[in-house]
């Protein structure tokens, strides 16, 4: 062979191979991820950052790769006086079989300072509970500057003399539950049902017609139940993630995932709790003058209603943000 065409043999493969490192690099996805920043645990061939509230802690990455994301805001607080349950925060990510836009896509970080906020639970107060916050994972080189966020829960309806008639729950990653004196219905709070477009998964909470009550808060797996007669007024349940370590989450039904943004339960007069839902959703009041339960921190779950005599909703659970990547 002439030694011309041997020397563009050769000067094609370089500008290929040149061509080809270039594609790897920009990807960011070739190799092995280093960061720092939250608590970290080693777990299942994965390396886990756990961002909880509240935290200075911003994720700093010193050499770039693909990582999988949990973003999830704060719980709404449950309602006060027969108080209906508070909505879960709203939970973004691109675990693999995730609901949400990005679910099961990859995505590349590249080196540089990563800000992280994550939500507290909404408060309680003397009649509907108060929203969750927003968690958000934000920083260079993420999905070309915007943010990834998991929306505050909507507060729970409630009262503070049952005066009110119908009171109508928060909008929220998932909507705080409905509440009712029966006089009219109180309709539950819209979540975020659309995730291909929000890229945020949450369910509307339940509506309240035709007792004394507060109806169930959505979780991030369902809608929270509606409340009439007897109930159910249950929360909505969460979403279960695989692959968490057990000191994160709540066990559910399976036995094998980790449940986050459960729906705060309702209360129903006179004596009649309710169960949370699966992920940090709490339990309403039993009836007597006893406050909600909180929802739990670090799940984004919300807070169960409050019982007779003006007793007040539980709080919101804060939320959490999660990072991984092959250890």
């Amino acid at each position: 062979m002439p030694l011309r065409s041997i020397g563009n043999i050769l000067s094609n493969f370089d500008d290929y191979r040149s061509t080809t490192g270039t594609r790897a690099s920009s990807s960011g996805g070739g190799g092995a991820v280093a960061a720092s920043g939250g608590t970290t645990a080693t777990a299942n061939g994965y390396k886990y950052h756990f961002f909880t509230h509240p935290t200075s802690d911003d994720f700093v990455v010193t050499s770039g790769g693909n990582i999988e994301f949990i973003v999830i805001g704060g719980g709404g607080a449950g309602g006060s006086y027969r108080g209906a349950g508070g909505g879960a925060g709203g939970v973004n990510s691109n675990w693999p079989g995730f609901p949400g836009s990005y679910g099961g896509t990859s995505y590349a970080v590249t080196p540089g300072t990563y800000p992280i906020t994550v939500g507290d639970g909404g408060a309680t107060g003397p009649a509907s509970g108060s929203s969750g916050s927003t968690s958000v994972f934000n920083g260079p080189g993420v999905n070309s500057g915007n943010p990834i966020s998991g929306s505050g829960g909507g507060g729970g309806a409630g009262d503070s003399s049952n005066s009110s008639g119908h009171v109508n729950g928060a909008n929220g990653g998932s909507g705080g539950g409905g509440r009712d004196n029966t006089s009219s219905a109180g309709t539950g709070g819209g979540g975020n049902t659309n995730p291909q477009t929000t890229g945020e998964i949450g369910n509307d909470g339940g509506d309240a017609t035709g007792a004394y009550g507060g109806a169930g808060g959505g979780g991030a797996g369902g809608a929270g139940g509606d409340m009439g007669g007897s109930g159910p007024s249950v929360g909505g349940n969460g979403y279960g993630f695989s692959g968490i370590p057990p000191s994160y989450g709540t066990p559910g039904p399976d036995g094998t995932l980790r449940y986050f943004a459960g729906g705060g339960a309702g209360h129903v007069h006179p004596n009649n709790s309710k169960s949370g839902g699966y992920g940090g959703g709490a339990d309403s009041s039993d009836g007597t003058p006893t406050s909600g339960g909180n929802g739990t921190d670090g799940t984004g779950g919300g807070g169960g209603g409050g019982g007779e005599a003006e007793s007040t909703g539980g709080t919101g659970g804060s939320g959490i943000i999660i990072i991984r990547y092959p250890a």
